[in-house]
This record gives structure tokens, sequence and C-alpha cells, in this order.
């Protein structure tokens, strides 16, 4: 029997509710209250990579379970088909009606207008997660022949990406060169994914490639970059300087090593790991449809974008109901095909 992973259903649990903060928080970003926002959207930047990370955890050693037929069939049934159908439902939604944040308005349909939207992410636009987790799942085969025996090779593509995509943009963004980076970084990183790195280094924690020490020294690395990125608002450095930047990188891998660490380490965990699997089960379905709960949230109560109860309630509320309507969705035959 397959003993299921805690520690990935409470980052898959952590990592959705960081989503809803970061949208929560994000509307007032260029209308005020930058300082305080800023600091909120600090904190929850790893949301979506969390999510690559739990996602190579588990994927790039599928050779060990199936083929690789089996892994694009499975693939295809879990995010493809509900990527189709929620796109569709979104495109249609978005004619007459507006959300916050991913809807994009399309005054004009039709059938043209929906492929060429779908084909460019311009129907929703926060389901980028899904087409970048496609395109690792196309190189995901030659990772997991990589894995059984060169896992050194592994962490060398790691060490491309970082350099490529964090630190040499970075770098590049400290100087009057940065504004050519977009076509530098593509030449420099030798692989399509920006988040290939966080893919990998999901699968070499769960294989336990690095020692205690090094586990330690990039746990140390992710609360500097924390310190870091919740200082840049309030000292006024922009945030485009810092998203793709080495405090980024390591906070994120750093707060992957933590909430793994603290599952195994505490009963309390195991002891409610069906519990914690049931909610785990409906993050990406949160995913999809908050949007339209923080749509609802706003007609009920009216509040101000700027206040606490939209910031740090709404996201709340929105986890507890949605996550309850989307457990009971996928009960039903239909709805678990295209509720991911």
């Amino acid at each position: 029997m397959k003993k299921r992973l805690t520690y990935i259903d409470v980052i898959n649990v952590v990592a959705i509710y960081a989503v809803l903060m970061l949208h929560s928080s994000q509307y007032q970003l260029s209308n005020g209250s930058v300082v305080k926002n800023g600091i909120i959207q600090a904190i929850f930047i790893p949301a979506v990579s969390l999510f690559f990370m739990n996602s190579g955890a588990t994927l790039i050693g599928y050779l060990k379970k199936y083929n690789t037929k089996v892994f694009f069939i499975k693939r295809f049934k879990r995010v493809v088909i509900p990527l189709v159908f929620w796109s569709i439902a979104w495109y249609l939604f978005d004619i007459n009606f507006h959300a916050f944040p991913g809807p994009i308005p399309h005054p004009n349909p039709s059938i043209s207008d929906f492929l060429i939207s779908f084909a460019n992410n311009n129907i929703f636009n926060i389901f980028w997660f899904f087409y970048a987790i496609i395109l690792l799942y196309l190189t995901t085969p030659i990772l997991a022949y990589l894995a059984d025996k060169y896992k050194n090779i592994l962490f060398y593509i790691v060490f491309l990406n970082f350099f490529g995509n964090f630190f040499f943009n970075f770098l590049a963004g400290l100087t009057k060169y940065g504004q050519f980076m977009p076509q530098t970084s593509i030449q420099i990183n030798p692989f399509i994914s920006v988040y290939i790195g966080f893919f990998i280094m999901g699968y070499l924690i769960k294989v336990n490639y690095f020692n205690q020490k090094q586990l330690t020294l990039i746990k140390i690395l992710g609360l500097i970059s924390l310190i870091v990125l919740v200082l840049a608002p309030i000292l006024k450095i922009k945030h485009d300087l810092l998203i793709n930047s080495p405090f980024v990188f390591f906070y994120c891998i750093g707060l992957y090593i933590f909430l793994k660490q603290l599952s195994e380490k505490y009963n309390f965990f195991t002891l409610h790991q069906n519990f914690i699997a049931k909610l785990s089960s409906t993050s990406l379905g949160i995913y999809i449809l908050h949007p339209l709960f923080f749509l609802w949230f706003t007609l009920i109560f009216p509040v101000s974008t700027k206040g606490f109860i939209y910031i740090w309630v709404m996201p709340l509320v929105t986890y507890i109901i949605c996550g309850i309507i989307i457990y009971f969705m996928k009960k039903n035959k239909f709805l678990k095909i295209v509720m991911p």
C-alpha cells in the first residue's frame, strides 16, 4: 500500500492559502497601502513555487510506479481536461461579468477569439500556473531518467536555472543593463521553464539528496531572504527587482524544507493526516474558483479593499466555504473529472 506523504498535503494547504493572501493584498499595491501590502506579498510569495516543488517531489520518480504513457494519461486527466473546461466556463463568465483576480473581459466573443485567447492564456490570467506545470510535465520524462542514477545532473540543472533566472537577472537588474534581461535570460537558461529549479528541488529534498547541514544552511539563507523581502517595501526597493532574485529562490526552498520538517516532527500532523489530505485535495479547485468567491464576498460585504476584512478575513472565509463546496463537488462523477 502506498504511504501518503503528509508533508505534501500540509504544503499544499499552506500554498493555496498563500495564493489567497497574495490575491487579497494585490489589489491595492498600486493604489495605496503599498508598504503594508508589499510586506504581505513578501511573506506569501512562495505560494505557487511550493506547488511546483510538491509536483516535482511526487512526479519525477514516476518510473518506479508506471510507464511514461500512463504518466501522460494521468497528467492529461488531472490538468489538461480541467484547464479546457474551466477556460470555457470563465470565458463565458467574462463576457458579462468581472471578478478579481484573473478573468479577462471579452466584449466580442467568438470561437476564434476563444482559441486565440486560450493559446495565449488570455482568458483567466492566473491559469498561467497550469500552462507552466504542463510545460514541466513535458520535461519530466527526461528528469525521471536522470533521477535514477544521475541526481548530481539534476542538481546541476537547478544551479543553471538559479544562475540564469535568479542570480544573473537580479545582478543585471542592479545595473543600467537590466532593461535587456528578458532576451539575455532566455539565452542563459538552458531549459524552457523558469520553474524547473523548484520542480527538481522538491524531488531532491524528498529523496534526501541534501544532508542535515546543507538543509540547515538553506533554511538560514531562506530566513535571511525573508527578512530582506519584508524590508524591501519599507525601504521602497522596487518589487520587480526582487521578484526573480536569489532571495525569492532561497526563501521558497527554505520554507519548503521548514514545513516538511515541521510536518514530520510533530504527531499532530500524523494524527490528523486524513483531514489534512481532504483539505489538500481541494487546493487546485480553490485556485480555479476563488475569484468567484472573492466577488461574492465583496457583494455581500461591500468593504474597503484596503481594510482588514478584505485582506485577511476574505481569504479565510473563501478557503473554508470554497473548500467545502469543492470537496463535495469532487464526489460527483462528472464534476470529479473537471475538478483537479
